[in-house]
Order: C-alpha cells, then structure tokens, then sequence
C-alpha cells in the first residue's frame, strides 16, 4: 500500500472553506480506484492543513492526485500562501 500527504498553507479565516472542500472532495476520493482510507488535518493554530490518504497501489495513489488535484486547485488558487506539497510513500506494516 501507499500513503498520499497533501499539504499546504492558509490563514485561519479559511478553515470554514477548506472544510467545506474537504467534506466535498471526500466522496470522490472514495470514488477513486485504489482507495483505502483518507483523513484531514488542520494545525493546532490553523495555518496548515492537509490530507493523508491511503491506497492499494502506488500508481492508484497518484492517478487519485492528479484527479483531486484538479478540482480542489481552483478553490486552494484562492486561498493557499504557498504552494501545496505533496508526498508518496510507501506503507510498511510491521509484522508483530
């Protein structure tokens, strides 16, 4: 399996929208080949935020980002203080 971490930066006054965003982009995530599991996060004082979500492939995860990528970059245009960044990695499990 393989980890998607989606990051990036705004200011506290867009926590009402990028929620909104997330909850609407969710249901398409679901939707993707190759989903697991995805959850948000928001920093303790509301300038990051990001996605970590959970795929079967390491090509399923990044066919999943170029897709939600295009439509979550025209609502981010507006409200990112830099640009997002993005990391693949690789899932282990122990075996314990």
């Amino acid at each position: 399996m393989y980890a998607r971490y989606f990051t990036f930066k705004s200011s506290p006054e867009n926590r009402k929208t990028i929620e909104e965003m997330a909850d609407g982009i969710y249901g398409y995530t679901k939707s993707l080949r190759g989903f697991v599991s995805a959850t948000y996060v928001i920093s303790e004082d509301g300038t990051e935020y990001g996605s970590f979500s959970v795929w079967e492939s390491k090509e399923d995860a990044e066919e999943a980002g170029a897709s939600i990528r295009e439509k979550v970059m025209p609502t981010l245009e507006g409200i990112a203080t830099a640009p997002p960044e993005i990391v693949v990695m690789e899932i282990y499990e122990p075996n314990s």
